[in-house]
């Protein structure tokens, strides 16, 4: 099965972009796989960018080098490289203490998809219309909406809390304090998609994000990301966050 993969990524309404990404397929020593790593930095330009840059490349080169190990081994190790080379910019390079980042990478060989994460951006998993959250949300965001569908507070309440965006975990200076490191064997089929995508894409609800992968399903990766952003963009949110999207795109016999 052949992959369609792409990336891009927008400011939005800051001075700066504290996003990253990675991309390698020619690398990877698996003919029919792929490892796609996004990080969202924060800091600003001097903590944030570094930051998500830092872990992106740490993770990749350390990754690289751990061929023949079980996937899900090799990506707690490339992550845990990552979370040295964090400590390291801070306690060698004189990089902001307080500087940090999200990250989020996949794995994908043949059918199977592997990933790991910590922090808030996401991994999604688009079917026939249906689009699933993979990896787990390690901001307060989860843990309010949780507390709303069991009934403690207002689904309203959830959303308007101003620690809804506050991260529970991220690669920086200190313990990552929590992690998901998960494989789901022979998921991928011909026509999926898997969507990387840091938190900036929270502007849009999952149904529209749906609507639009289930509109341009049969076109490019290239041109879905294209229509995910202008949509963002569209939204003109106010003090909009840096968006990055990164989709693989499974193709096979039944793409057309």
């Amino acid at each position: 099965m052949k992959l369609d993969i792409h990336g891009e990524a927008i400011q939005g309404a800051r001075h700066y972009q504290e996003d990253c990404f990675e991309i390698c397929v020619e690398e990877v020593s698996d003919p029919e796989g792929c490892l796609v790593v996004l990080c969202d930095g924060m800091g600003g330009h001097k903590g944030g960018a570094v930051a998500s840059s830092v872990a992106a490349t740490a993770f990749i080169n350390h990754f690289l080098t751990l061929s023949g190990l079980p996937p899900t081994e090799a990506l707690q190790l490339s992550l845990d490289a990552a979370h040295q080379a964090i400590r390291n910019e801070i306690a060698e390079q004189g990089a902001p203490p307080e500087m940090g980042t999200t990250l989020v990478a996949v794995y994908v060989v043949g059918n199977d998809v592997h990933w790991v994460s910590a922090g808030d951006s996401h991994l999604y998993y688009y079917r026939k219309g249906r689009l699933e959250k993979l990896n787990q949300d390690h901001s307060m965001a989860a843990v309010l909406d949780e507390l709303a569908e069991i009934g403690r507070i207002s689904p309203e309440e959830a959303r308007m809390d101003p620690q809804r965006n506050a991260l529970r975990s991220c690669l920086s200076a200190d313990d990552i304090s929590l992690m998901d490191l998960q494989s789901r064997e022979g998921l991928l089929r011909p026509s999926d998609k898997l969507f990387l995508a840091s938190d900036g894409l929270d502007t849009l609800e999952g149904h529209e994000i749906e609507k639009l992968a289930t509109k341009y399903k049969r076109k490019t990766s290239s041109l879905l990301v294209s229509k995910l952003l202008k949509t963002v963009e569209q939204v003109n949110k106010p003090n909009q966050d840096n968006t990055t999207i990164v989709i693989i795109s499974a193709k096979g016999n039944s793409w057309f």
